[in-house]
C-alpha cells in the first residue's frame, strides 16, 4: 500500500514537474523554420574590416571597396556607403536589364533595333550607330561593354522602355530588389544629370549579380577591343588580363566623378570583385585598382569556418532520450581572413537552451556568428543534425527516481566539436 501510494505521488509530482517544464522552458524551435542557412546572410558582413586590420592605408581613391565574391565578405572599405558619381558605371545596371530582357524572351541576340536620332545625338564615349538604321542587339551588348557606348545604352533603352527616361525608371525599380540601398539612376549611360548617384558598395553588388545571374554573358567583359559601323575600339579597361587575371567589369570618367572602375579578377580559384572612384587619371585608376587586388590576394587566406552536415557543437536538450543534440549548418561556409587571424576565429552560437524533445534533423535551433579582430560575421541559422524522441512518460519516472538516488545527477553530453578552421 505505501509503495503504491509512493509510485502515485511520484507520477503526479512527475506529470506536474513535466507540465511547469511545458510552461517555463524556452521555445525549442518550429519546424516550420527548415530554411537555408543563408536566410539572415546579408551581402556584407555585419562589421566590416577596418582600414588599419587591412592595411589599407596605401589606397588614394576617394571611395574603395574590395569583396569576396563567393562570401560576400567584405575586405576593405573606404568611404564605400557614400554617394558618388558612377559616371559610366551606370552601365552595369544597363547591361544586366539588357540581359534580364534577353532571359525573358523580350530580345533575342540576333535582334536588329532602330537607332533614333536622340541616341546617334549622344555626346561622350559612343559605337556611332546612325539614326535611321538597325543595330543588332550583340552589337549594341559589345558597344556598351566595350566602348562604353552611350548611344547604344539610349538604344537598348528606348527598345525595352519606350524612353531613355522610362529606362531609368524601371532601373531605379529594379534597384531594390537588388539589394542597392544608396543609388538613383536618371539615364542609362552615366553622363552625369543631377540626382544621379550611386556608391562604391551598390556598384559592386552589381557586378556580383551580374556575374551570378548570368555567367553565359560574362565573357563580354574581358573583351579588349570591338569593330562596329566599321570602327575599331579599345576597351576602356586597361587591366585586363593583367597579372592580376582581371577579366572585368567597366570604367567610368566625367569630370564630377572623377575616373573609376569596378573590377573583378579571379586568382586560383579565388575570385575578388573591387571598386575605385574619384582617381586622377586613367594611371591612377589602374594603380589604385592594382593595390586593392593585391591587398585581397596576398594579405588574405581561406578559412573554413562549417562544413554542411558536420556538428559545430551541441544543444542542451529535456525530456529527450539525448541530453543533448549535435547542431550545424546546411552549407559550406568559407571566408577570406587575414593571415594573421586564421588560427583565432571565435564562433558564438546563439542558442535558446534547453530545446524540449522531440527534435528533428533540421530543426532551426539558432544562429551563429563568428569574430576575429574587430570583426563580426553575418548571422547564420543552425539546425539540429540528428533526431532526439521524446522520454516515455515511464522513462522520465524512471529517470527521476534514478536522479533522486544518485550522487551525481545524469548527464551525457555528446562528444566535442571538431576543429573548424581548417
Amino acid at each position: 500500500m505505501k509503495k503504491a501510494l509512493f509510485l502515485g505521488l511520484l507520477a503526479f509530482s512527475i506529470f506536474v514537474s513535466d507540465g511547469e517544464a511545458a510552461r517555463f522552458s524556452k521555445k525549442k524551435s518550429p519546424r516550420s523554420a527548415q530554411t537555408s542557412s543563408k536566410a539572415k546572410k546579408s551581402f556584407f558582413p555585419a562589421k566590416s574590416k577596418t582600414t588599419e586590420e587591412t592595411n589599407g592605408n596605401g589606397i588614394h581613391a576617394e571611395q574603395a571597396l574590395l569583396i569576396d565574391f563567393d562570401s560576400g565578405e567584405q575586405l576593405y572599405g573606404k568611404n564605400s556607403d557614400e554617394r558618388c558619381v558612377p559616371s559610366s558605371m551606370t552601365k552595369l545596371m544597363t547591361i544586366y536589364l539588357v540581359f534580364e530582357a534577353i532571359a525573358n524572351g523580350e530580345l533575342k541576340m540576333d535582334d536588329e533595333l532602330p537607332v533614333s536620332e536622340f541616341a546617334q545625338s549622344k555626346e561622350g564615349s559612343r559605337s556611332f550607330f546612325k539614326a535611321g538604321t538597325l543595330a543588332n542587339v550583340e552589337d549594341l551588348i559589345r558597344s556598351i561593354v566595350v566602348h562604353s557606348g552611350n548611344d547604344a545604352c539610349t538604344v537598348v533603352a528606348e527598345k525595352i522602355s519606350g524612353s531613355e527616361e522610362a529606362f531609368a525608371e524601371l532601373m531605379n525599380e529594379k534597384a531594390p530588389m537588388l539589394g542597392l540601398k544608396n543609388t538613383h539612376f536618371t539615364n542609362a549611360s552615366g553622363l552625369p544629370e543631377e540626382n544621379h548617384y550611386s556608391c562604391a558598395a551598390d556598384l559592386a553588388v552589381i557586378a556580383k549579380r551580374l556575374i551570378c545571374d548570368f555567367p553565359q554573358y560574362y565573357h563580354y567583359f574581358s573583351e579588349k577591343t570591338f569593330t562596329v559601323n566599321d570602327i575599331t575600339q579599345q576597351n576602356r579597361n586597361t587591366m585586363l588580363g593583367n597579372s592580376l587575371h582581371v577579366d572585368g567589369l567597366k570604367t567610368g570618367r566625367t569630370d564630377a566623378g572623377g575616373y573609376g572602375i569596378v573590377i573583378s579578377a579571379q586568382k586560383n580559384g579565388k575570385r575578388l570583385i573591387g571598386v575605385v572612384n574619384g582617381c586622377k587619371s586613367v594611371r591612377h585608376r589602374a594603380a589604385e585598382a592594382n593595390k586593392l587586388l593585391a591587398l585581397g590576394f596576398n594579405a588574405f587566406v581561406s578559412a573554413t569556418i562549417a562544413k554542411s552536415y558536420q556538428p559545430i557543437g551541441f544543444a542542451k536538450v529535456s525530456v529527450g532520450k539525448s541530453d543533448s543534440v549535435a547542431i550545424g549548418t546546411h552549407e559550406d561556409i568559407s571566408i577570406s581572413v587575414l593571415k594573421k587571424y586564421k588560427y583565432s576565429i571565435g564562433v558564438e552560437l546563439n542558442l535558446s537552451e534547453p530545446y524540449e524533445a522531440p527534435i528533428a534533423a533540421g530543426d532551426k535551433l539558432g544562429t551563429m556568428t563568428f569574430k576575429y579582430g574587430t570583426f563580426v560575421s553575418a548571422t547564420y541559422d543552425v539546425f539540429a543534425l540528428e533526431n532526439v524522441q521524446r522520454l516515455t512518460f515511464w522513462e522520465r519516472v524512471r529517470a527521476f527516481v534514478l536522479n533522486l538516488f544518485t550522487s551525481k545527477p545524469k548527464n551525457t553530453p555528446g562528444p566535442e566539436p571538431k576543429e573548424i578552421i581548417q
